[in-house]
């Protein structure tokens, strides 16, 4: 009936949840081991993209540089 349904229902949410988390776990692990620590420290000198961040009003975003700098890591 109607509660026997619901119980399946319930339970296929629960599956789905649950399949979604250990995903969500496998993916976060799989990201974790293909990443390295900066190759920077401080006092380097750096170039900085442009890419989010805003430039002023009237300049053309294709006709300004890709990257800014250097500038020197402070901290």
């Amino acid at each position: 009936g109607v509660r026997a349904y619901a119980q399946r229902v319930k339970q296929a949410v629960m599956a789905a949840h649950d399949s979604i988390l250990a995903a969500r776990v496998k993916q976060t692990r799989d990201a974790n081991r293909k990443r390295r620590p900066a190759p920077f420290v401080e006092g380097d000198l750096v170039y900085i993209s442009t890419k989010n961040i805003s430039i002023p009003k009237g300049l053309a975003r294709k006709l300004s540089p890709k990257y800014i700098g250097p500038y020197r890591i402070v901290r």
